[in-house]
């Protein structure tokens, strides 16, 4: 056999081997999460996306629920960055999914967030304009009032999110 005819054949079973595979019903069921882990992300982002807190972020100020998780994910994640010990405790029992909301950032928003100003610019990364930052900030608190937080607890979020006040 010369090389060409044995390349042409090398070539004709990998095309056929492709197809088979590509073309058969339990190709549909495969998910690159199946052989790498990435299920219990898929499960983090749809209960980050289901979040009673993200839900009244989206009718209250007319955001997406992706808006919605991302912002408030990443108003926890400077609170978490800055509180200690019992309140930042007290701030994950607040708010339901803590962990999912602030996950569910993209990759490398969620190391941009530093201080309040920072906010502003992963807001506009979610595609919000940044004066949403100040409308997130009272829907939250209102939310974490509703649910029992203390008044520490309060009047550390607040002096986090809003320095100036």
């Amino acid at each position: 056999m010369t090389f060409f005819a044995l390349r042409g054949r090398t070539f004709a079973t990998i095309l056929a081997l492709f197809a088979t595979l590509s073309l058969s019903p339990s190709s549909y069921a495969f998910s690159f999460s199946d052989l790498f882990g990435g299920g219990d992300e898929e499960a983090e982002a749809s209960s980050a996306l289901s979040n009673p807190l993200t839900d009244m972020l989206t009718s209250q100020l007319g955001v997406s629920n992706e808006q919605a998780a991302g912002g408030t994910g990443a108003l926890l994640a400077l609170a978490a960055k800055q509180l200690s010990g019992d309140q930042a405790n007290e701030l994950t029992s607040m708010i339901p999914g803590a962990e999912a909301l602030t996950s569910s950032l993209p990759p490398g928003l969620s190391s941009m967030i530093s201080n309040a100003d920072s906010l502003n610019q992963v807001f506009s990364a979610l595609g919000m304009d940044a004066s949403m930052v100040s409308q997130f900030i009272p829907v939250i608190m209102q939310f974490m009032g509703d649910k029992g937080a203390s008044a520490g607890l309060m009047d550390a979020v607040g002096k986090i999110w809003n320095p100036a006040s």
